[in-house]
């Protein structure tokens, strides 16, 4: 058993291993894609083409979309192949979080949402990865304008105290469908989401709050 199970984790490995170098050659011809796409939009656009905006809008997003769910898959098998560096730098914890707001503004007014943000923080400067910390606030915001409708998204930024040590906290509530115990205590287990008909309705990798855990706890 101890065998079959040292065989079986090393497999996984050599899989994240080679999704992780597999990143460039996969997110390049899609962005090739996306960029040419626009391109087409705008000349099509300037030319009077109008027949052609709308197929080409659909391309467009369906290009993003497949990004956002490589992404998704690369980012964990970098995580689990341990190949996710931190770049830190100091930044304005308000600052990304309004961008939050403002990225994630189309998918709640789609659901008829409004978003709240609250920073109640005596300082705006912090030291860690804006990137990261942006990914994590929009996995978070994100999921729950997905699955609220016509209600409220709240985000408060706080600060905590871990172990003696000062810490943010990033909490994000919503008025939406909610979870059992029972899907709960799935809720960062990766690849899966609350039901299939969840991933039926909603879509998505069920990657995100298994991701936004591993990058937590990596800053």
């Amino acid at each position: 058993l101890g065998l079959a199970r040292q065989q079986a984790d090393n497999a996984n490995f050599a899989k994240s291993q080679f999704l992780a170098n597999m990143s460039h050659e996969l997110r390049t011809p899609l962005n090739a894609v996306i960029g040419l796409t626009e391109m087409l939009k705008d000349d099509a656009t300037d030319d009077g083409y109008e027949d052609y905006v709308e197929p080409l809008d659909r391309i467009y997003s369906a290009s993003r979309h497949l990004l956002t769910l490589i992404n998704d898959v690369l980012d964990l098998s970098k995580i689990e192949a341990g190949k996710i560096e931190l770049y830190l730098e100091t930044f304005s914890i308000t600052t990304i979080m309004q961008d939050i707001v403002n990225t994630t503004q189309t998918l709640a007014q789609k659901n008829g949402n409004e978003i709240k943000l609250s920073v109640n923080l005596d300082f705006d400067l912090i030291h860690s990865d804006q990137t990261r910390v942006k990914q994590v606030g929009l996995n978070l915001v994100s999921n729950a304008c997905k699955f609220t409708e016509n209600g409220e998204v709240k985000i408060e930024v706080n600060r905590t105290t871990v172990d003696a040590n000062d810490m943010i906290e990033i909490a994000v509530s919503d008025t939406g469908i909610g979870m059992t115990e029972e899907q709960i205590g799935n809720l960062f287990q990766a690849f899966t989401q609350a039901d299939s008909s969840t991933t039926r309705k909603y879509g998505g990798t069920g990657l995100g709050l298994a991701i936004t855990r591993h990058l937590s706890r990596l800053m």
